[in-house]
């Protein structure tokens, strides 16, 4: 939120331009219309990515990267679950793809000084496991490294917390002038009346957050985006199982997004879980892929911030259904 604020008000700053890689904000992002406005508004935008998304769609520039099987890289360092992996190369990238580090490290050298980069990006490697006195080729022949076993840290050195002690009521509170335990806020009674479910979202156990959507074979095991409901509440709407539904929120209007109802009693009543990350990738018009029909971010919005984090709302959110042929 805080950047399509720079983008669009100048507040704090103004930002003109933006570099986005392992990232499709126009689907992950709160209020995607207001994304796709704050990203048409830079005078330049770069994206680099493996085939073309709504987000790598309003590029000036696409930089093709090269694919996980292409580059070096080490796995899930920066975790804290005490486990690195290896993850060799095993085909050589095409000449014009490069992996998103040695984009990064050339990037660097060019706006700051080359003197606090690599000569290559696999050097950023040998430093993530220079520490441990392993070579990369011991590291990929292990396959992994792994830090002591420790359990229980707690009893010797507490929590990271002001009180030293597991926090259901923030300590801190009056000092950050935060509520000290979780507060539902008040949506207003109008929401409530013209907006009577309540809607979340669950992300699809065969996609990664709004990545491969372009798979056949994944298409093939969850092929449309599902909105489950509750018996109840698909008799109290008219709707029957495998109807193209509209979902509806104050933030989206009456323009919000269609979904394939599932009927089922694993949802409670009165409740929409609505299907996360879905785009449609257009094989005759590659550049104008779907974005907007069933994409869960119409229906957030960003006009109010949780003040702990800076967050928008993206779940819990007042909401309406109706068949999708009614409106």
């Amino acid at each position: 939120a805080y950047f399509r604020r720079a983008v669009l008000h100048d507040d704090p700053y103004p930002v003109r331009a933006a570099y986005i890689q392992c990232a499709n904000p126009m689907l992950s992002y709160a209020d995607s219309r207001q994304t796709c406005e704050s990203l048409t508004k830079l005078d330049f935008l770069a994206v680099s990515e493996l085939v073309m998304t709504p987000t790598a769609a309003l590029a000036d520039v696409i930089l093709p990267a090269a694919t996980g099987f292409e580059f070096d890289d080490i796995g899930h360092y920066g975790i804290g679950h005490g486990i690195i992996l290896a993850r060799p190369k095993i085909v050589e990238p095409l000449p014009d793809c490069r992996p998103d580090m040695e984009i990064l490290n050339e990037l660097g050298k060019r706006l700051t000084s080359p003197s606090d980069w690599f000569d290559r990006y696999q050097d950023f490697l040998t430093a993530v496991l220079a520490p441990s006195g392993v070579g990369w080729d011991e590291f990929v022949e292990k396959g992994y490294l792994k830090g002591p076993e420790r359990f229980r840290k707690y009893r010797e050195k507490g929590f990271r917390t002001p009180t030293g002690k597991v926090e259901l009521r923030l300590s801190q509170a009056e000092k950050m002038d935060l509520p000290p335990l979780p507060r539902y806020g008040d949506s207003g009674a109008v929401a409530e009346v013209d907006y009577p479910l309540l809607l979340t979202s669950a992300k699809d156990p065969y996609y990664l957050h709004s990545s491969y959507r372009w798979l056949d074979r994944l298409r093939q095991k969850s092929p449309v985006p599902f909105a489950r409901i509750h018996p109840e509440t698909a008799e109290q709407y008219g709707i029957s199982d495998g109807d193209a539904i509209r979902i509806e929120t104050p933030a989206s209007g009456r323009t919000g997004i269609t979904q394939i109802a599932s009927v089922t009693p694993d949802i409670r009543p009165g409740v929409v879980l609505a299907a996360y990350g879905w785009w449609f990738p257009d094989e005759e018009k590659p550049d104008q892929p779907d974005w907007e029909s069933a994409n869960f971010n119409i229906l957030t919005g960003t006009e109010t911030l949780g003040k702990a984090f800076g967050t928008p709302n993206l779940r819990g959110i007042f909401c309406r259904i109706s068949p999708a042929a009614a409106v």
